[in-house]
């Protein structure tokens, strides 16, 4: 019941309002209002990261020989004319080797074959 007589009130306000009657708006309240809901979303946004994080809490760092790496993936693209079109097609700079790098890490990692 609370709650229909609460969005009576407000039915009723914003008549009076709309009608043109004295009805002064009460700012504090409304900033109030609007801080209290950007901390609400904030907290939730803090609460949706920390579940985030606790969800990777157990994954493992795993090392990553990058000299090794480089030189298998130079290597690579040394001996195989495909791969080296391939390559160029998806970037020479060291963003894009350092992503090479990270993937073929991450099939070490996953296939286990390679010491790192």
């Amino acid at each position: 019941m609370t709650n229909d007589a609460d969005e009576l009130m407000q039915l009723r306000l914003l008549d009076d309002f709309l009608d043109g009657e004295d009805v002064e708006p009460d700012l504090d309240d409304l900033q109030a209002e609007i801080a209290q809901a950007q901390l609400a979303v904030k907290k939730a946004n803090l609460r949706a990261i920390r579940a985030k994080l606790d969800a990777g809490a157990d994954a493992r760092v795993v090392p990553i020989d990058r000299a090794r790496l480089r030189a298998q993936l130079r290597q690579a693209m040394s001996g195989d004319a495909d791969l080296r079109l391939t390559l160029a097609a998806r970037g020479n700079d060291d963003h894009d080797i350092d992503d090479l790098i990270d993937d073929l890490a991450e099939l070490d990692n996953e296939t286990g074959d390679r010491p790192a």
